[in-house]
């Protein structure tokens, strides 16, 4: 790598925006509410009936019209019969003025009354109610639609869709949903070391896959191959001639006699956004965009750094395509000296105390800190700021 290239590398923040502002919108889809968990929604989404449907028994006890109570007091009560019952889910009784009727949570008021005294409340001698004081019209009555009505837009694009979402649209009569299409993903992991006699463990497919997983995604397609110029081309040939949303290389991207990745890209013709971020660990990372639209992502080989790379790139460019926001640290009080022009990224745990610790393996090759980790904390000349360990949308 050139210093002419060294001097174009981005800085953190500065890659990320630049991920989310390439990254094209995903098309949306139609799916069934029931699978909609964990989706993000493609397009607002509308209320296709009134909630509640009509104007319902808050609770049990008896309907009645507030007007037939106006004249009721301690001194004079009214005597009122009770006539039918009002149950959830049956036929509507047919009842007159100058009654009241029995009724049970979530039945429809009968025509003609508007409100409900609640059974606790009630003075019932055989078949007739006792007021003995006046009823406001709309007591204990949850009017239709005053949850949603019909037509109403209840949920805007880009929310995540979450069981409480998956319950109030079902309210809302909605079945169907638009939603972002998931991304068709493809991970190659390059290394002669991950074959021979001397191989060591592809952590980093199988750790990438499940990050993948974890979002509630289809498992990516994995492959693998070594150092190979030859190999590498015939693969990513392939890959930029297969529709597919993203493509995740890990090795093969510094600059060393075996990292081929920039090269054979270039050559392909895809189009390098960035080469090189300045932030530690993971520095070395790739982003390009490959002739059929499909982006690129070449992270780095050690595991630590292949982690952040999918954590905080691949995700800017998930967020962008499901049409969400950048995602945004927290801000905390750490005092940690940054490093001059480069974002620091280090494994860290809450204590029980509340407080936040950070870990002391920092290398970049060293996964047992992550066994205790539960975020991320980046060091900047901005400050501190803390994320969630593993990705989230919304």
């Amino acid at each position: 790598m050139t210093d002419d290239t060294r001097r174009k590398r981005p800085a953190f923040d500065e890659a990320l925006r630049i991920v989310a502002a390439v990254t094209p919108r995903a098309p949306s889809e139609r799916i069934d509410l029931d699978q909609a968990l964990g989706r993000v929604a493609g397009a607002d989404v509308v209320a296709v009936a009134d909630y509640p449907l009509a104007d319902m028994a808050a609770m049990d006890g008896v309907a009645l019209a507030a007007a037939d109570s106006l004249m009721a007091s301690p001194e004079t009560p009214v005597d009122l019969p009770l006539r039918g019952e009002a149950r959830a889910g049956a036929a509507v009784p047919i009842v007159s003025t100058g009654a009241a009727c029995r009724i049970s949570t979530g039945a429809v008021i009968p025509t003609g009354y508007d409100a409900v005294i609640a059974r606790e409340y009630l003075t019932i001698e055989g078949d007739t109610l006792l007021l003995t004081q006046t009823v406001a019209a709309g007591r204990n009555i949850r009017k239709r639609g005053e949850d949603a009505q019909r037509g109403d837009i209840v949920l805007p694009a880009g929310r995540v869709i979450t069981p409480m979402i998956v319950g109030a649209l079902a309210c809302y009569g909605v079945t169907i949903i638009d939603a972002a299409r998931l991304p068709a993903i493809r991970i190659i992991s390059t290394g002669d070391e991950l074959s021979g006699p001397n191989a060591i463990h592809d952590a980093n497919g199988v750790m990438i896959a499940a990050m993948v997983r974890a979002l509630g995604m289809n498992a990516p397609d994995r492959f693998s191959v070594g150092d190979d110029p030859a190999s590498i081309r015939t693969i990513l040939s392939h890959a930029a001639a297969t529709p597919a949303a993203i493509l995740i290389s890990t090795g093969g991207v510094s600059v060393g006699d075996h990292d081929h990745i920039p090269r054979i890209v270039a050559e392909l013709g895809g189009k390098v956004h960035f080469h090189g971020v300045t932030m530690r660990p993971g520095k070395p990372v790739m982003f390009a965009t490959l002739p059929n639209g499909a982006l690129y992502f070449g992270l780095p080989g050690n595991p630590v750094a292949a982690a952040l790379g999918f954590r905080f790139l691949v995700m800017a460019a998930i967020r962008a395509m499901f049409g969400l926001p950048p995602e945004m640290g927290i801000p905390v009080a750490i005092d940690l000296p940054p490093r001059p022009d480069t974002t620091v990224v280090l494994k860290a745990r809450h204590t029980a105390a509340g407080e936040i610790e950070i870990l002391a393996d920092q290398r970049s090759h060293t996964m047992r800190a992550l066994l205790t980790a539960d975020r991320w904390i980046t060091v900047d000349g901005e400050g501190c700021r803390s994320y969630p360990l593993l990705p989230v949308l919304g």
